[in-house]
């Protein structure tokens, strides 16, 4: 009995290893099947992601790496448009189908979203708002989209704007992301609004 969960063991280890190590090396293919889907706007410059049968989505979110590295030993990297420059995966991406109503938008972040409560899956760490077309215009429209879990595949400064040229993480204005789960690179949602 022991050998045989030993074995169940080595082969679930070894199984996840080979699905890591594919997606960290699957390459930029501009949205060639099976990666397919598109949100029509600006995310699918780095983005490719497949629909699931279940509704969902599942693919990769993609950065460039800038070739410096912060003073705390991090590569940096950010989103790039990878038609245009080499692009690596960054993050496995989950998405699940979902609506939400936009609250506001602080230039260099992400606009923020209102999502039901109810509508967040546990267990999960759906983070993002990702809405499909257009940006509203104003706050309080609604749109269509998914809500997004990011799993990064290895570590790196994540810097999503204008940043400092020298320094740590922080000081460059980046998030130091870590191998696994990621929720504060792309946070967006909020449950209640005043």
């Amino acid at each position: 009995m022991k050998q045989l969960i030993s074995a169940i063991a080595i082969s679930v280890a070894a199984s996840t290893m080979a699905v890591g190590a594919q997606a960290a090396g699957y390459p930029w293919k501009d949205h060639a099947a099976p990666y397919a889907f598109v949100f029509a706007n600006e995310i699918d410059t780095h983005q490719q992601t497949r629909e699931t049968q279940a509704g969902g989505l599942s693919g990769f979110l993609y950065v460039q790496y800038t070739g410096a590295v912060t003073t705390d030993g991090l590569p940096v990297a950010q989103h790039g448009d990878c038609a245009v420059v080499a692009c690596d995966v960054g993050w496995l991406m989950n998405g699940i189908p979902a609506v939400a109503a936009f609250l506001y938008h602080v230039e260099g972040d992400h606009p923020v979203w209102l999502v039901d409560r109810r509508d967040i899956p546990q267990p999960g760490a759906y983070a993002h708002f990702h809405w499909l077309g257009d940006m509203p215009a104003s706050a309080g429209e609604t749109r269509n989209g998914y809500l997004l879990e990011l799993q990064a595949v290895k570590s790196f400064c994540f810097i999503h704007h204008a940043a400092a040229e020298i320094g740590t993480c922080e000081a460059r204005n980046g998030v130091a992301v870590r191998s696994g789960i990621d929720i504060a690179t792309h946070l967006n949602i909020v449950a209640s609004a005043p």
